[in-house]
């Protein structure tokens, strides 16, 4: 009587923390998958910058996009996909590492840095810097809608 006495209690005692634990892991899953989606968009949006892929980009942007440049030029959507269709924004290299990713439900706060080769508007655009991306969640899909950059001096 008393093993089963202590069994009873030893389940009582543990059962309530092993659900707290379960609930915990479940919570912190969705934030870990959502980092992982926008890490992967990251590199995909690189891959689309490396190519001049302009109809990726329009995906993987909202349509009031903002980015403030490296020179501190503020750009809209329309002026990036425009730029790199027509050939006036080309990179030869471009290499993202450090990312930060940072879930606040619907919305995402990559921080990271780049070293890129490459012109824009006939412009060197070539360096290190470190760069701040907000994402929202639309439609079930994350989008860009700005983009800081910042020139990391020499």
């Amino acid at each position: 009587m008393k093993i089963l006495n202590l069994l009873i209690v030893m389940l009582i005692t543990v059962l309530p923390h092993a659900a707290v634990q379960a609930s915990d892991t479940s919570a912190s899953s969705t934030p870990a998958t959502a980092v992982d989606e926008i890490k992967a968009l990251e590199e995909a949006r690189n891959q689309a910058l490396l190519h001049s892929d302009a109809a990726a980009l329009d995906k993987m942007t909202s349509d009031d996009y903002t980015f403030v440049t490296l020179r501190g030029e503020m750009r809209t959507k329309a002026e990036i996909l425009k730029g790199f269709a027509s050939g006036a924004f080309k990179y030869e290299s471009r290499q993202i590492f450090d990312l930060n990713v940072r879930v606040y439900g619907d919305t995402a706060v990559v921080t990271g840095r780049s070293i890129q080769k490459g012109m824009e508007d006939s412009k060197d655009y070539s360096g290190s810097y470190w760069f701040t991306r907000v994402y929202i969640k639309q439609a079930g899909h994350w989008v860009s809608v700005a983009l800081q950059a910042t020139l990391i001096q020499k």
